[in-house]
């Protein structure tokens, strides 16, 4: 006998072989070997995927569908077998085991993470070779965490009126975070995101999607000065392997895209995957197999026990400006007016120290009519310079509090709401539901919202009529969106509504009932009464098709006012609208009002009212109902 030290193969590194069966025996495990793991290679996916190591499922953005598996991913490059690798991860990791013992040094420097976890496995054994690219990536990020990072709703891009996520890799500089990088998915939509056919595509998948890697400092000027939105911080719990694997892995992702759906599979979603490619046991992306909206994929990654250590709150730079506008007296808030159109006299009746709080307020407001462009740079370096000179002369300490405390998104209402109600229509009874996947409602509790935004997407209404006995489809909201946003000296804001769905209209003449396909887009303005009331005055162009219509169709100019009151608790709205149209069944007058009444975050007490007033003939509808949100 000899003691063999790895000369020996199949026997391990202290095996004891005989020299006259060495050969044989080791040669037939070796063959053995060889033959059960291309036998388990090429056995179906759906048949044996449990086979499959559940880190390269996930790696590879694997998900179940029906008896096999789909990755989410649709680059042919991105799968090692060709595009058939999206269907079948069992020839994927045939193909990657295959790679990864090869010789192929460009190729396999594309996939550290996918080597990582095959080696893990105990499938590759040989050595990651020197990758240049990689290792230049990976040493500018110098990453030493991820953080979740939610912003609020921007109501000017319909890609974001339901919020926004993304991570960060922090950084392990010495320093600010605003070193580190931001990774965010998105749409490639060649400058379209603002038309009407980036909806389409949308919804359709027409764009392709995929990753973007910029320094952090770029997103916070984008989404915080910009855009005017709130960053919620949410760092992640993650050890120093995983850190290490999610940043592989975005380095893979960077170079490859999938099919962007702007309601599953969206910004919210491929972030999910890419979680559960870093640790797979949280199985974050198999909670949303349909609709997807970023407010619920935080509520799911917080909800993780151990997954979050760390919140952290950035405010806008205009939330910050209007919570300093707020703590002003009566004589700060005419000299901070003044200061805006260049009038600096009301100064002198303030204390230093009152001065000092106008003058940083006026400042900060410089700064942000140059970063959202309505200064050019000579007059911004002329009034900043203004402005600094005026404060620093002062020498004294502003004592206004900055704004460092938001409404948390996590304690908002559910995205989903339910109602039960019963009313009337022109003294008829009726037993309503009604369902909206999404989002929110202008009389919804705004905690953690964006207050006087609406979104209802999909909102059905169904009815029961006891006189008649029928059950009807009262209405369907393929979208409504509403922005009711007050406009002051420092900030104008354009107030706007759009509206499409079909609805069951009433025809006056004869009391009959039809279907109508309705659009309608609004603009206007709003105005704040106090802090609790908002007044608002908007413009229509409306159109309505349907056989049911006179001539089939009519086109209208409307314009109505209307009154968002928001207590907390309670929240009231109110709207008259007078329409001119093309047809009298069109022209019409239109008071609406409603109101709600929280009993907790997620149930709330309401009545509605409308009432139509249209060629001599009026409509009268009243509901009283009860809307759950989950």
């Amino acid at each position: 006998d000899v003691e063999v030290d790895g000369n020996c193969p199949g026997l391990g590194r202290t095996g004891m072989c005989r020299r006259r069966i060495c050969r044989r025996h080791c040669f037939f495990i070796i063959i053995m070997k060889k033959f059960l793991l291309l036998l388990f290679l090429l056995l179906p996916t759906q048949g044996f995927g449990a086979e499959v190591p559940k880190h390269f499922l996930a790696i590879m953005h694997y998900q179940p569908k029906g008896e096999g598996y789909v990755s989410s991913l649709d680059s042919e490059d991105f799968f090692l077998s060709g595009i058939g690798g999206k269907y079948d991860p069992a020839a994927e990791l045939e193909a990657a085991v295959a790679l990864f013992n090869s010789d192929d040094k460009k190729k396999i420097c594309a996939f550290p993470a996918r080597y990582r976890v095959l080696q893990d496995a105990g499938l590759v054994t040989k050595p990651f070779p020197k990758c240049e690219e990689w290792d230049k990536f990976y040493v500018d990020l110098q990453p030493a965490g991820v953080t979740l990072l939610f912003t609020d709703a921007y109501m000017s891009n319909p890609s974001s009126l339901f919020g926004h996520t993304l991570l960060r890799i922090d950084t392990a500089r010495k320093g600010t975070q605003l070193l580190a990088h931001g990774a965010n998915y998105g749409a490639f939509t060649d400058g379209y995101e603002n038309s009407v056919l980036y909806v389409i595509n949308g919804i359709t998948g027409g764009y392709a999607g995929g990753f973007t890697i910029k320094p952090y400092y770029d997103v916070i000027n984008s989404y915080n000065n910009i855009e005017n939105r709130d960053i919620w911080e949410f760092n992640l719990d993650l050890s120093p392997q995983e850190e290490w694997l999610f940043t592989a892995h975005l380095w893979e992702l960077a170079h490859y895209t999938s099919r962007y759906y702007f309601f599953s599979r969206n910004c919210s979603y491929m972030l999910l995957e890419s979680l559960d490619a870093a640790r797979p046991q949280l199985k974050l992306a198999a909670e949303f197999s349909g609709t997807v909206i970023p407010l619920d994929t935080v509520k799911a990654v917080v909800g993780r026990p151990g997954l979050v250590k760390g919140v952290r709150y950035r405010p806008s730079r205009q939330g910050k400006i209007r919570y300093r506008y707020r703590q002003m007296n009566a004589a700060q808030r005419q000299a901070y007016q003044a200061a805006l159109i260049g009038d600096r006299e009301p100064m002198v009746n303030l204390s230093p120290v009152e001065a000092a709080t106008v003058e940083e307020t006026h400042y900060q407001y410089i700064q942000y009519q140059f970063v959202a462009g309505q200064l050019d740079l000579p007059t911004y370096r002329r009034q900043s310079f203004e402005s600094l000179k005026a404060r620093n002369a002062l020498k004294v300490k502003d004592n206004f509090k900055e704004l460092s405390e938001g409404k948390s998104p996590l304690e908002t209402h559910g995205a989903r709401r339910f109602s039960l109600g019963v009313g009337t229509r022109n003294g008829a009874f009726f037993e309503e539901a009604a369902f909206r996947p999404a989002y929110h409602s202008l009389t919804d509790d705004s905690y953690g919202f964006l207050r006087g935004a609406e979104i209802n997407f999909l909102n059905t209404v169904f009815r029961h009529y006891d006189n008649a006995d029928k059950y009807v489809l009262q209405r369907l909201d393929l979208v409504g969106i509403k922005s009711i946003a007050p406009a002051d000296m420092m900030f104008r804001p354009v107030s706007y509504a759009v509206n499409a769905g079909v609805e069951r209209v009433y025809r006056p003449q004869d009391e009959r009932e039809g279907y109508a396909f309705n659009l309608k887009v609004s603009g206007g303005a709003a105005y704040a009464l106090s802090e609790e009331v908002w007044a608002y005055a908007l413009t229509s162009a409306a159109f309505s098709y349907g056989g049911f219509l006179p001539h089939n169709q009519w086109v209208g100019i409307g314009f109505a006012g209307g009154i968002l009151a928001d207590f907390g608790t309670w929240r009231l709205w109110g709207e008259a609208e007078k329409m001119l149209a093309t047809s009298r069944f069109g022209s019409r007058m239109t008071y609406k009002a409603e109101a709600a009444y929280s009993l907790d975050r997620h149930n709330a007490l309401t009545l509605t009212y409308e009432f139509q007033h249209n060629d001599g003939h009026h409509l009268e509808d009243f509901v009283a109902g009860i809307r759950h949100y989950f």
